[in-house]
């Protein structure tokens, strides 16, 4: 379905009010490295370079400033065959990966919180 000049102007307006651009230039064949990466993972090229910026930081600047991270920057390192398990089973719920894990973090903390109620 094609996007009307009008809700394009609209995204446009919205990116340039609350985003930074930043270009990155790579060697040739980077690029399609990266995207077959990210999308291994269910992220955007765009998300999976944040990560890495916020990731690396993270280990440059200490625990300490990491923690300080706004919340939708902060990253989890997961061990890689979780991550492989994660992809399979949102892969068989039809999920994307994020939104399995942030599910299954949120059922899981339920149960943990019922499980501390019932004395277990």
């Amino acid at each position: 379905m094609p996007v009307s000049k009008a809700n394009q102007r609209a995204v446009n307006k919205y990116k340039k009010n609350n985003y930074d651009r930043i270009e990155i230039t790579v060697p040739k064949g980077q690029r399609g490295v990266f995207q077959s990466h990210a999308s291994a993972r269910g992220e955007s090229v765009n998300g999976f370079i944040n990560r890495a910026i916020m990731e690396a930081m993270g280990r440059d600047n200490g625990a300490q400033e990491a923690a300080e991270a706004p919340q939708e920057a902060s990253v989890v390192s997961l061990p890689p065959e979780t991550i492989q398990a994660a992809q399979e089973a949102a892969s068989a719920a039809g999920e994307a990966i994020p939104a399995f894990i942030s599910r299954a973090v949120e059922t899981q903390a339920q149960r943990d919180a019922l499980a501390r109620k019932m004395g277990g």
